[in-house]
C-alpha cells in the first residue's frame, strides 16, 4: 500500500467510526446494522446484558440504546486507527452524555460515561465493516487514583 494510501484508508476508517455515533445521534436506527459484518461479528459492551453479542443482538441492543436516549452527545477523543493487511484496528475513548427516558413512567435521568473503545474494521467490496466492538467504561480519576495507592 503507498503512502498516501495509507492516509485515505485511515480517514474512510475514522469516517465510519464517526458515522456510526452519528447515526445514533440522529436516530437513524434502522442505519445501525449496516455498520456491522453480516457475519463473524462480536460485541462485548460496558452495558448490560455484559455477554458477547452477534451482530443481531448488537443491533437490538443499540437501536434501543439510542432510541430511549434524547439529547445525546458524544466525543471521541484521541482516535488511533492500526493497520494490518484488510483489517483496521481503532481504539479511542468516548465521552458520551444524554438523557435515559423511560416512555413507561415518564421519567428521565441522566447518563453518561466515559469508555474505552476498540473497533475492529475488516475491509469488504461495500466498504469497511465492523467484525469486533469491545466498550469498557474508564474509571474516574478518583478510583485510578485509589488503586495507584493501594499497589504502591
Amino acid at each position: 500500500m503507498q503512502p498516501w494510501q495509507l492516509d485515505k484508508t485511515k480517514k474512510d476508517v475514522a469516517s465510519v467510526v464517526f458515522a456510526f455515533f452519528e447515526a445514533g445521534k440522529n436516530k437513524d436506527l434502522t442505519a445501525l446494522s449496516e455498520f456491522h459484518a453480516p457475519r463473524d461479528f462480536s460485541k462485548f459492551d460496558e452495558n448490560p446484558p455484559y455477554t458477547r453479542q452477534d451482530s443481531d443482538e448488537a443491533f437490538v441492543y443499540e437501536q434501543a440504546a439510542f432510541a430511549n436516549i434524547s439529547d445525546y452527545d458524544y466525543k471521541v477523543e484521541e482516535l488511533r486507527i492500526d493497520l494490518i493487511g484488510s483489517v483496521a484496528i481503532a481504539t479511542f475513548y468516548l465521552t458520551y452524555k444524554g438523557i435515559f427516558v423511560n416512555d413507561y413512567s415518564f421519567e428521565g435521568r441522566s447518563v453518561g460515561s466515559k469508555s474505552r473503545v476498540t473497533m475492529v474494521f475488516s475491509s469488504f467490496p461495500n466498504g469497511w465493516k465492523i467484525v469486533h466492538e469491545h466498550f469498557s467504561p474508564l474509571p474516574d480519576m478518583k478510583e485510578r487514583s485509589d488503586a495507584s495507592s493501594r499497589r504502591g
